[in-house]
This record gives C-alpha cells, sequence and structure tokens, in this order.
C-alpha cells in the first residue's frame, strides 16, 4: 500500500515512518506536520492510506477527514488517539476512519490493522466494476498484472466474431488548447453516427497526450471510416493549419493491440518528418530511403553568433533555415530529434556564458527532453524559439552588448570567489570607479555591489540544493569568509536562511 502520515509531532510522524519501513513491504509515499499540508498532499498523490493524529495543532484529524469525504476524496484511514480521546476516536469511525490505534503505537497493533486494510483494499478492487476505457488503460500502460487482467475483462466486453477485427487510432493532442478541442469533438462523433457498425472504445492518456481510438468491425468498414477521418484531417490542417497527428494501424485480436498499439506510437513519433499532414498508417509503402544526417555546423555558427550580439531577428532567422535543412523525409526522425537537440545544447552553452538566470530556467524546464518528445515541427520550432528569445531579451535588459560592463561581468564571474570590489574591478578594467559605477548602473539597472551580491547568493543556492557542502563551506565558496554574515545577506536577498532554503 501507500500510505501517508499526517502527524503534527515529528517524533511519532518519524516513528511511524521507520516502524512502517522497517517491518512492513508497504511505502510511505509522504508525511505531513499538519491537516491543511495532508489535504493538499493526499489530493495530488492519492495514496491507499492516510494515518492520522486525531488532534493536532490547527486542523485535527478529524477535521481533515470530514473536509476530505466533503470533496468527495475517498481514502482508507486510520486514526491515532490517547485513551483520553477514546470517545472522540469513535466519532472519527463515523465519518469514515476505518480504524484506530492507541498510543503509544505497537508494531503488532500496527502490522494486524495494516493488514486488515490491505484486504479491504484488495476485496474492494474486485468489487469495482471499471469502464471498458479503464480496461483498456491498464491493458496498454499497466504493469504486467494489470495488463493480462484487464485482456481478459476486454474479451469479455469485446465477444470477438468471425470477420470482424480492430483499428487502433492514436492521435497526439498535446497542441490543442480547449477550444480547438472542443471543435475537433463535433466532427469526431459524427463520424462515430456515421458508421453505426463501428464499436468505439475512446481512452485518453494524459501523461503523454495520446488519445488512443480502438475500432471494432469489418475491414471494410474500419477503412471507410480511415479514408473519411483522414480527408478531415487533411482539411483541418489545409484550411485551419491545425497540425495534429494520427496514425493508425489494424489487428486480427485484443492479444495484438498493445503490439499494434507501439508500432502506431513509434511511427506517430516520426510524424514531424513526413510531409504528409493527414492519417498516417503504419504499413503505408513509400517511406523514403534514409541518407546520412548532415548537421548544418554553418547555420548553427551563424544562430550562436547572433545570441551573442542580441539580434533575435537574425536568430529567429537561422533557426527557421536550421529547422528547413534538417527537417526531411530524407533524414531518420531520431537524428533529427538528434540534430535538434545538439543545437539546444549549443545555445544553451552560449546562455551559461553570458546569461546565467536563462542557463537555468532552460534546465527547470527541460527543453531537451521537450524535443525528444516532441511529435511536430511546430513543437521543436517552439523551443528553439523560447531559448532564443529568453537569452536575447534578457540579454538586451542586462546591455551586456557593452564592451566594459560584459567585461565587468566576465571578471565577477571569474572571481566571485575573492574578495572583489567596485574599485579593484575599476582598476584591472582601466577606468574610475566613479565612471564603472555610473555605466554599470545605467546597464544593468542595479548597483556593483547588489549584482556581486546576487550573483553570489544565486551560487549558493545551487551549491545548497546540489550538494552536501556544509553552510560555511558554502559561504567560504561564494567569497563570504564570515559564515554568519553569509547567512544574514542570503536571508536578506530570499527571505529565508540557508538552512530553511536546503
Amino acid at each position: 500500500m501507500r500510505i501517508v502520515i499526517v502527524e503534527d509531532e515529528i517524533a511519532i510522524r518519524d516513528g511511524l515512518e521507520k516502524m512502517i519501513s522497517a517491518n512492513t513491504e508497504h511505502t510511505v509515499i509522504g508525511t505531513c506536520k499538519s491537516g491543511l499540508e495532508g489535504i493538499a498532499f493526499i489530493k495530488e498523490n492519492v495514496p491507499d492510506l492516510v494515518i492520522t493524529d486525531i488532534r493536532m495543532n490547527g486542523m485535527s484529524g478529524l477535521e481533515m477527514l470530514e473536509n476530505l469525504k466533503k470533496q468527495d476524496v475517498k481514502v482508507y484511514s486510520i486514526i491515532i488517539s490517547g485513551y483520553a480521546d477514546f470517545d472522540y476516536a469513535r466519532k472519527a469511525l463515523s465519518v469514515g476512519a476505518e480504524e484506530y490505534l492507541l498510543k503509544p503505537v505497537s508494531i503488532d497493533a500496527l502490522q494486524e490493522i495494516l493488514k486488515k486494510i490491505e484486504g479491504k483494499i484488495v476485496q474492494s478492487k474486485f468489487q469495482i466494476v471499471k469502464k471498458p476505457e479503464s480496461y483498456a488503460r491498464e491493458y496498454f500502460f499497466g504493469d504486467k498484472e494489470e495488463s493480462e487482467k484487464a485482456a481478459w475483462a476486454l474479451k469479455d466486453i469485446f465477444k470477438e466474431e468471425n470477420g470482424k477485427m480492430y483499428g487502433i487510432l492514436v492521435g497526439y493532442l498535446g497542441n490543442v488548447n480547449k477550444e480547438k478541442m472542443e471543435e475537433l469533438e463535433y466532427p469526431l462523433r459524427s463520424l462515430k453516427h456515421q458508421y453505426p457498425g463501428i464499436n468505439f472504445l475512446d481512452v485518453w492518456e494524459g501523461r503523454f497526450n495520446l488519445r488512443i481510438l480502438i475500432l471494432n468491425g469489418s475491414k471494410q468498414e474500419i477503412t471507410s471510416f480511415a479514408e473519411t477521418f483522414d480527408q478531415r484531417i487533411e482539411y483541418d490542417y489545409q484550411q485551419k493549419n491545425w497540425e495534429i497527428p494520427w496514425c493508425m494501424d489494424t489487428c486480427e485480436n485484443i492479444d495484438c493491440w498493445k503490439e499494434c498499439y507501439e508500432a502506431v506510437q513509434k511511427a506517430l513519433s516520426g510524424y514531424f518528418a513526413r510531409k504528409y499532414h493527414g492519417l498516417l498508417w503504419v504499413s503505408e509503402p513509400g517511406e523514403k530511403a534514409v541518407k546520412e544526417f548532415e548537421y548544418p555546423i554553418q547555420i548553427e555558427r551563424r544562430i550562436l553568433s547572433a545570441l551573442e550580439s542580441g539580434n533575435y531577428q537574425e536568430v529567429e532567422s537561422g533557426i527557421d533555415e536550421f529547422l528547413k535543412q534538417t527537417i526531411s523525409e530524407e533524414y531518420g526522425a531520431e537524428e533529427i530529434r538528434h540534430g535538434s537537440v545538439k543545437l539546444v545544447t549549443r545555445m544553451m552553452d552560449v546562455a551559461k556564458e553570458i546569461n546565467l538566470k536563462a542557463y537555468e530556467s532552460f534546465q527547470e524546464k527541460d527543453y531537451l527532453k521537450g524535443v525528444l518528445t516532441a511529435y511536430t515541427c511546430r513543437e521543436i520550432r517552439e523551443i528553439l524559439m523560447k531559448c532564443g528569445d529568453a537569452i536575447c531579451d534578457r540579454k538586451k535588459k542586462e546591455g551586456i552588448s557593452n564592451y566594459t560592463i560584459s567585461r565587468t561581468i566576465e571578471y565577477i564571474r571569474t572571481h566571485y570567489k575573492e574578495g572583489i570590489s567596485l574599485e579593484k574591478t575599476a582598476e584591472i578594467l582601466n577606468i574610475t570607479p566613479e565612471y564603472l559605477s555610473m555605466l554599470f548602473k545605467r546597464e544593468m539597472g542595479m548597483n556593483f555591489s547588489v549584482f556581486l551580491k546576487e550573483f553570489r547568493i544565486s551560487h549558493a543556492k545551487r551549491l545548497l540544493k546540489g550538494t552536501d557542502m556544509k553552510i560555511y563551506e558554502v559561504a567560504q565558496e561564494c567569497g563570504y569568509s564570515n559564515s554568519n554574515y553569509f547567512t544574514k545577506v542570503f536571508k536578506e536577498v530570499t527571505g529565508i536562511s540557508p538552512v530553511e532554503y536546503r
């Protein structure tokens, strides 16, 4: 079972977590120190079981369970109480708590109750009558045991008949907004009514923005539906400029669904390299021989040069030229992806040199993964353009095109661990401190000392999150010899202490 512990006393909270982890095969997926925090965590993570103290500061465990019940959040729960709260605990049972434990909690009592709850969960699963699409989702995306059970259920739902076959139609809807989705639904419903002889099963897989339509009917009916659907998709692309990839294949029985889906999904992932914007077929002939991929190094250099000079128009033009030259049916889809990843990586290298905030943003948004999972040329272009926009726009604001400021920032990046100052930096640059101060404030919108402080704290934040260095070691690494002063500055910039941030 997946368990959440909600308890405001840290000793009890940690003790329960260790007891469960050491003595059972269940998993504690999270701990919360208040009822409000528990509600948010439970709604987001959907555990099998919640263990909570009946009395806590602020919202009590009883109030938390009542709140979850009102929101129709179904979860098994165990209440922890003292002898003095026995009557109160009985009230908790009336609002949905399955069991209660008396303090201090013993391992034997805990194991017994967990076993009882697990039995209830298993029994309830057998009693639930799932919708066909739920079984289909488990068949395609569940583990081996779930997939096998779902296959038996689906065979019972779809009474396989001679002369009938299955069509597995998969669409990628990651580019579709709410308005477009509603406009897409009407013709799809109309097509279903147009082919009453076909049984349709509509499955959504939200994690990957995929929609799976399973068709069951005669070969003639499924072929006719596919031809009509193909015309509709091509019309939407030509008239509305919708780029919604769909791909299809057929199979004879339910046991072949998964293999059929995987073949469709693989073909769909190479959609962006195709020139045709109607319905793709896995088995359709005519895929051109793939020639060796030629990475356009000259265009890359043009884009990087434009980034360094802050010329976004030139960056945009270069990206369009890059895509025009690389995205072709003559190249393999994976080679095109890796070529685009290479360009994103090189753009990130430039950002690391001239714009650390943009570089950090790229890592958080994981643009590299975005390119690797993109289905359309537009998605790849959008990622490349976002990279260029972030670097150039920030670059304009910071005025890094100014040679003196560029050298000043480079000096700070190289020597921030040392006791640098405005006066020392001006001496290195062979200008007066007054002129450097005026120029820096005008171009950067902040004083030299403020920029240096924020630069050091930005580096400190990365060390606090990414290493096990002690606070005084982080302070020294960022140019602060006094750890107390470092803590003061860190809190001034971030609003919290280094310990709290970590």
